[in-house]
């Protein structure tokens, strides 16, 4: 059984130093005042965390109540379940943790530093437990039953008001461990060892002693770790165990003065807390892990040990808040480096770059940090000041030494902050020098050539357009992931994260100082912190809300200023510089609708979800699988038929905004200008991305150029040509909307510009009715409508049609002052009729072997 790239944990383990720093003095075992402690090592026990529903009437006036709750259940099958349930309301939030932070392996079979013991069964079994054990119970009868239910609850945790008969089922189930220290205690006048098993070192006699458990159950049979351990050999387990402890047998008690190792044991002697002990002759001291050394380069002027860390001490258990962006992280950095392989056989590569970007001040570097301590890779920070110089050359050589001390350090995480500073962007600056630019050169040589090794480039910069466009290329820096100013819910965390360690008032609330710091930096919360801590030893007195609240009003934000581009402008238009068309006019931050206000069209709509909405969420996976997201599409079907509210029900489904335009919007008598609106009109989607684009009657801008076009006309094709071609790339969805596709351009039709074409045809009954429903779903209207009655004679109708007979019916009901009856819907389908009947190309579109079975 393998190693898993990483662990859910229910908590973390305070440090070894802390520990041994801790425990030192406490009087534990039985040795009292001779109590030595020898060895330490971690120990992660299996458990199935389920979670199930159950109904109760416990307390209910009136019918039941549905609940849920949690159970443990014993991952090494062990009957450890009620020892277990102790811990369930702790994994409510679990932690993840890379294996390669801890010292699994075969270096430590048995009671090594490290020992993650396997799950012993599948998981469906486990999953299957509880059912079958309720179903025991329902099979009891009597008092048996009694005492089964009893023992049920004992065993598995199982609330007081839980009754079996409404026990509703599993609803999840997930693998996860919980972490204990287990300590080997000795006497100078004793063969004997003592083990301890605990959490938390600063916990009393008492607390210790429920986890004791985990101690009793090793030293019964010290076996037990080899056997459920991580990968060790059982006979050269059985060896250590012997030459460790001194046993002959596999049991706790085979020689010396044993003491019981069963959970009802209890060692005697003052401060005891109930370790069991284990006879420990032979027992030779533990070597302690050596701290990991910086590396110097032969050849290097550069000191490696001014900027490499090899072992940083933090996580993103110690990034306050953004759970998005740890989790974007997550994704596409630490797990494909926690398991290189797996991701390696679906041809997807380990992120060679990432650049973070967002306001100064909010946490890049220590973001930065974090992720190599997730990953357990060495640290390496650098600034521009450490690679620039006046003299001609010699940057470019920092350059190429920085990234031999990354290579002689790997793995390793290389941060480049404020990299726009060492590689701004160049475009149209004739003033840089020709050290400069050997620096940026170098910079891109050796970003291109770092990519077989085992080193991740993270670059930080306010604003991603200041780096230069080809640092930005794909290959170079593969992820671009924004680090944003403190949300409610960072700001609360990073002040828990400074005031962790310092003495803080029993009642201290945090709201008022989280909702007061809107728009503060993350380095803004640490001053603050900083300040009411020192406000408050003038004082004598712990930290308070009024010490928080009143360097709060003192204080203000360091960017208040900072101007996020997604939010530059009225409710969230972005309007771009050196655009003569009005941005707001013509974008919506949000459609306000999405698939489920479209009636009807189930396959169309399954058809965009695979063909538009897919790529463009999963964009990463279908990159990787060399598939592009979708250029543009092309909708086509008879007027009315709901092509514009589609377009915005498919912007409002992807969370895009959604921009919308005519041929009026860009047409000028002008020379020029028709061609320098369809620019303005894409600069305006770049600067508010994502989003849709939709121009409707896309003919009327671009038709078929069959015929003779003016120099104007040509103009826009063309300029909408390149516009579409690159839309993609700045997460822009070109959609267009005709009656025919061939009266589009036949360029603008071709592959890269409008891959997608989709029918809209008119709606079927089903549509029909859901359409009508949508309309009329705001308005009064009778419970016992005949809608067959009213649907069938609407055969022909556009969406539009069956939009105006909800409003006709809807105004009859007005002046008869009742709600919409059986009588106003079949009065308005009688006064309304098929604009398609009515429409002159019906013929034609009949004819078109592209189109659905419209007047045939």
């Amino acid at each position: 059984m393998g190693l898993a790239p990483y662990i859910y944990t229910d908590r973390r383990l305070p440090d070894e130093e802390t520990v041994r720093e801790t425990l030192s003095g406490r009087s534990l075992t039985k040795f009292g005042d001779d109590e030595q402690l020898e060895r330490l090592h971690r120990v992660f026990y299996p458990v199935f965390r389920v979670e199930y529903r159950y109904e109760t009437d416990e307390g209910q006036l009136f019918g039941t109540e549905e609940k849920t709750a949690t159970a443990l259940l014993d991952g090494l099958w062990e009957d450890n379940d009620a020892e277990l349930s102790r811990y369930a309301e702790g994994t409510d939030e679990l932690v993840r943790r890379a294996t390669n932070d801890y010292d699994f392996g075969a270096n430590t079979p048995n009671l090594g530093r490290s020992v993650l013991m396997q799950f012993q069964v599948p998981t469906d079994e486990a999953e299957s437990l509880l059912p079958r054990r309720i179903e025991e119970y329902r099979e009891q009868r009597g008092t048996t039953a009694n005492v089964f239910l009893r023992k049920l609850r004992e065993s598995y945790g199982l609330p007081g008001d839980f009754d079996p008969e409404g026990f509703g089922g599993v609803t999840g189930i997930e693998r996860c461990y919980l972490p204990f220290w287990l300590a080997e205690f000795h006497s100078p006048h004793s063969d004997d060892i003592a083990l301890v098993s605990f959490r938390d070192p600063e916990s009393s006699a008492e607390e210790m002693r429920q986890h004791g458990w985990l101690s009793a159950f090793v030293s019964e049979q010290p076996r037990r770790l080899a056997t459920f351990g991580y990968e060790a050999d059982p006979d050269r387990v059985e060896r250590a165990i012997r030459e460790r402890i001194g046993q002959t047998g596999g049991g706790a008690g085979g020689s010396g003065e044993s003491t019981s190792g069963g959970s009802g044991g209890e060692p005697t002697g003052e401060g005891s807390s109930g370790a069991p002990t284990v006879n420990r002759q032979g027992a030779s001291d533990g070597q302690s892990d050596g701290e990991p050394e910086v590396v110097q380069p032969d050849g290097v002027d550069m000191e490696a040990e001014s900027v490499v860390d090899p072992d940083p001490d933090r996580s993103f258990a110690d990034v306050g808040g953004m759970s998005d962006l740890l989790d974007t992280l997550n994704h596409k950095v630490v797990r494909p480096l926690a398991d290189p392989d797996a991701f390696e056989e679906y041809g997807i590569g380990v992120v060679n770059g990432v650049l973070l970007h967002g306001p100064p001040g909010c946490g890049k570097t220590h973001v930065a940090g974090a992720l190599a301590g997730e990953v357990d890779h060495a640290f390496i920070e650098v600034s521009p000041s450490d690679v620039t110089s006046k003299y001609m050359g010699e940057p470019a050589q920092k350059v190429e030494e920085l990234f031999a001390i990354a290579r002689a350090n790997a793995p390793c995480v290389l941060f480049i902050d404020e990299i726009d500073g060492i590689a701004g962007d160049r475009d149209g600056d004739s003033n840089m020098n020709s050290s400069e630019q050997q620096l940026v050169n170098q910079l891109l040589t050796e970003l291109e050539g770092i990519a077989e090794e085992d080193v991740v480039v993270l670059g930080a910069t306010n604003l991603v357009d200041d780096v230069d466009g080809a640092i930005r290329r794909s290959g170079r820096f593969d992820e671009r992931v924004e680090v944003p100013e403190p949300d409610a819910e960072a700001r609360r965390s990073i002040l828990k994260l400074h005031l962790a360690g310092r003495p803080t008032a029993e009642d201290l609330d945090l709201e008022p100082v989280v909702e007061a710091t809107a728009g503060y930096a993350a380095s803004d919360l640490e001053l603050l912190a900083e300040n009411a801590a020192r406000a408050a030893l003038r004082e004598d007195a712990p930290i308070g809300t009024d010490h928080l609240q009143a360097e709060a009003e003192e204080s203000s934000t360091s960017i208040p200023d900072w101007i996020d581009p997604a939010d530059a402008a009225e409710g969230g238009v972005v309007q771009p510089d050196g655009v003569d068309l009005q941005a707001t006019n013509l974008v919506e931050p949000e459609p306000g609708r999405d698939f489920t206000s479209v009636g009807g069209m189930e396959e169309l709509k399954e058809r965009l979800q695979n063909t538009v909405i897919e790529p463009v969420q999963n964009s990463e996976a279908y990159d990787e699988y060399g598939i592009d997201v979708l250029s543009g599409l092309l909708l086509y079907g008879p007027p009315g038929c709901g092509k514009t509210h589609l377009a915005g029900a498919l912007a409002g489904e992807l969370g895009h905004s959604f921009i919308e335009v005519t041929p009026a919007d860009l047409s000028s008598k002008w020379m020029g200008e028709p061609a320098s609106n369809v620019a303005d009109l894409f600069e305006i989607a770049r600067a508010n991305a994502p989003c849709i684009l939709f121009i409707d009657e896309i003919d009327g801008v671009a038709g078929s150029r069959r015929g003779s076009t003016s120099d104007n006309q040509q103009q826009l094709v063309n300029q909408l040509l390149t516009e579409v071609e690159g839309a993609a790339e700045h997460d822009v969805v070109t959609v267009g909307a005709t009656n025919f596709v061939e009266d589009v351009d036949s360029a603008l039709r071709r592959s890269g510009r409008f891959d997608e074409r989709v029918e809209v045809p008119p709606p079927d009954a089903t549509a029909r009715r859901q359409i009508l429903e949508i309309h009329l779903s705001d308005r009064p209207i009778a419970d016992d409508i005949d809608w067959d009655a009213v649907i069938e004679p609407t055969e022909g109708y556009a969406a539009s049609d069956i939009e105006l007979l909800a409003e006709d019916a809807a105004r009859h009901a007005l002046r008869d002052g009742s709600e919409i009856q059986q009588q106003h819907l079949e009065t308005a389908v009688w006064e309304t009729h098929s604009s398609i009947e009515d429409w002159g190309e019906a013929d034609r579109y009949a004819e078109n072997d592209l189109t659905s079975e419209l007047g045939r």
